[in-house]
């Protein structure tokens, strides 16, 4: 069914029990940076009631440095009565038709299934990483001697710093023309990747209804070098972007340290990426690699993969997860550090 307007009230009712919906509602489909539409799929019963939904995200995206047309697939859900009639493969395969590439992540082990047998292709790039710095218990404890090991393991091998860098912590983004000018020297060097120019930035962290997120800059001589976005939430903070070039290890390091610092208060570190420099400096710093991986999905028919294809870049804030957890984090400031989407695996 063809999305319209009077289905919003419905599709809300089938979240009832995602308290902030409404409030993301206008911000996640309806106000989209690159000015491109709301095309969700919609299934209405007899008495044009909404019973099933799948939420889409459209972006703009580049592989190489040429634009590619991307859907986040999200909220995908069926009314439970309407369930086990094959009801949800017939969504999938209409929502097949509305990008030549729809990707999904933080998704769930049942979701996974279904997904692979439509044709979506896991990307198992993506890992997990945490850093402890409160022990309260032995698995706390061996965690913390597992982080000493690995910062000892590449104490050797320390990356040289940059010279006359910067960095400064900040409540926003820099300007616009600084951000873009960023994202116009780095994007080439990616593979694929979703664009990081300031529109998407400024909509995606700064215009979140409810989150809070905070900006660590790097500046090489009155230029804007690099972005790291992070969020501060019930003593966990969480490094969920950035911009800036692809391959640049002392830099991402001294991001990564940077941050750490500027909140010692943070009773862990949290994050997720796709990227091996990032993954190195975790490591460097001290945290740990958790054993499972969060689940991303790419549905590209007729893609083969090959040696030297593309790889995505991906970060927490790709994922809608993130910004449901920070939403969740606002209405519920009492509650105790939980585990979110992206965070469901042993350490």
């Amino acid at each position: 069914m063809p999305w319209q307007p009077k289905y919003r009230e419905g599709v809300l009712r089938l979240f009832r029990d995602v308290p902030y919906k409404a409030e993301l509602w206008q911000w996640q489909f309806e106000s989209n940076p690159f000015g491109l539409p709301f095309t969700p799929i919609v299934l209405v019963d007899g008495d044009d009631r909404v019973v099933g939904f799948n939420g889409v995200m459209a972006v703009r995206a580049t592989d190489r440095g040429k634009d590619v047309s991307v859907l986040w697939s999200c909220d995908f859900y069926l009314a439970e009565h309407w369930r086990g009639q094959g009801l949800g493969s017939v969504i999938k395969h209409e929502l097949h038709r509305k990008a030549p590439v729809i990707m999904a992540f933080g998704i769930s082990n049942r979701a996974s299934e279904v997904l692979r047998h439509l044709g979506w292709v896991p990307d198992e790039s993506v890992r997990s990483y945490r850093m402890l710095r409160r022990r309260n218990g032995l698995r706390s404890w061996l965690l913390g001697g597992l982080q000493w090991l690995n910062r000892l393991r590449r104490a050797f091998s320390a990356v040289p710093g940059i010279s006359g860098m910067g960095i400064k912590v900040r409540s926003n983004l820099p300007e616009r023309d600084r951000v873009d000018a960023l994202w116009e020297r780095c994007a080439p060097e990616y593979g694929r990747i979703v664009r990081r120019d300031f529109a998407y930035l400024d909509w995606r962290y700064q215009r979140h209804p409810l989150g809070r997120y905070g900006f660590v800059c790097a500046w090489q001589d009155d230029e804007l070098a690099a972005t790291l976005v992070t969020r501060f939430s019930q003593s966990t903070l969480r490094i969920v972007d950035y911009c800036g070039p692809a391959r640049n290890r002392p830099l991402k390091r001294a991001l990564v340290g940077a941050a750490v610092r500027h909140w010692p208060h943070a009773d862990q570190v949290f994050s997720v990426t796709s990227d091996p420099e990032l993954a190195e400096t975790f490591l460097a710093e001290g945290f740990v690699q958790l054993r499972g991986r969060p689940r991303f999905y790419v549905y590209e028919p007729g893609a083969e993969p090959a040696a030297g294809s593309s790889v995505w870049f991906i970060m927490a804030g790709d994922s809608d997860g993130e910004f449901l957890q920070a939403a969740s984090d606002f209405y519920n400031p009492q509650t105790v550090p939980g585990v979110s989407a992206l965070e469901r695996a042993p350490c």
